[in-house]
């Protein structure tokens, strides 16, 4: 586990079948903290974060996500929220609160519904002019299935076979273009920290 960010912490791990690292976060806040998409961590990691606790929530952004959240539900007793259409999606995962477009999480984190790579892929989105904690950073945008960063300063969809519908994602992610931000933080692969904005609208050009 590492601080990747100043207050915004990641751990990860691997896909057996993926090229690219799997990754949670941990983001520290004035009264706690949140967490998104929480992998396994190493033993040695658990330390770390109980030091953040009280664990307000647990962000799950989408179906195949659910990775350890149950774990960390057990272990901190935080809810685990997903988005509205996404919550009959997951296989054994019980989900405790769900959120729809422009809801409000702890520390001004904004939900951003993103359908298209599943029904309800939320991604999450820190205001530079809403959340006083994260603003040095211009603003932060943190994604689950909807981009993979791989190789390492690129952006890609995830495979065909995960993905519901590409025309609508496509759609959805324009959303993005909308927002103010310079980081970009992806639960697949590798994060963008610097012009992550410029890098979404280059991305998004050269999509049908």
């Amino acid at each position: 586990m590492r601080e990747i960010l100043n207050g915004i912490f990641t751990w990860g791990g691997a896909y057996p079948d993926m090229p690219w690292e799997l990754n949670g976060y941990a983001i520290r806040l004035d009264n706690g903290a949140i967490l998104v998409d929480p992998p396994s961590p190493a033993a040695d990691d658990w330390p770390q974060l109980d030091a953040l606790k009280p664990i307000r929530k647990i962000i799950v952004t989408n179906r195949d996500h659910d990775r350890e959240a149950a774990q960390f539900h057990e272990r901190y007793h935080a809810p685990v929220v997903a988005g509205a259409n996404e919550a009959g999606g997951f296989a054994t995962l019980m989900i405790d609160e769900t959120v729809k477009e422009g809801d409000i999480l702890p520390g001004g984190l904004t939900v951003i519904d993103l359908p298209g790579k599943s029904p309800g892929e939320i991604g999450l989105y820190f205001d530079p002019l809403r959340s006083k904690l994260l603003r040095e950073f211009g603003g932060i945008v943190i994604l689950g299935d909807a981009l993979i960063g791989h190789p390492a300063g690129l952006l890609r969809f995830v495979p065909s076979r995960k993905l519901d519908d590409a025309p609508q994602l496509r759609t959805s992610l324009r959303k993005l273009l909308a927002l103010q931000f310079e980081v970009l933080l992806l639960c697949d692969g590798h994060s963008i920290l610097k012009d992550a904005h410029k890098k979404v609208e280059q991305f998004l050009a050269t999509q049908p």
